[in-house]
């Protein structure tokens, strides 16, 4: 993915994520990722890849292009 659209997905999974009252843990625990590699995903620090950001927005239970507008 762009540099952008990783922002842009950061963006939105911190935004889902909070505003599902879902914690960075209990979401890597979902997907099996550590903590602080959802909080790099979050922060753009770390481009994540589409198979993971297929699972992560399966586990928030929205679509992946939710993630990505």
């Amino acid at each position: 993915m762009s540099k952008d659209i990783c922002k842009i997905f950061g963006r939105n999974l911190y935004k889902i994520r909070t505003g599902k009252g879902i914690s960075q843990e209990e979401l890597g625990f979902e997907v099996g990722l550590d903590k602080s590699t959802i909080g790099k995903y979050e922060l753009a620090k770390r481009c994540i890849n589409l198979r993971t950001a297929k699972n992560i927005a399966d586990a928030l239970g929205v679509k992946l292009s939710d993630m990505l507008d």
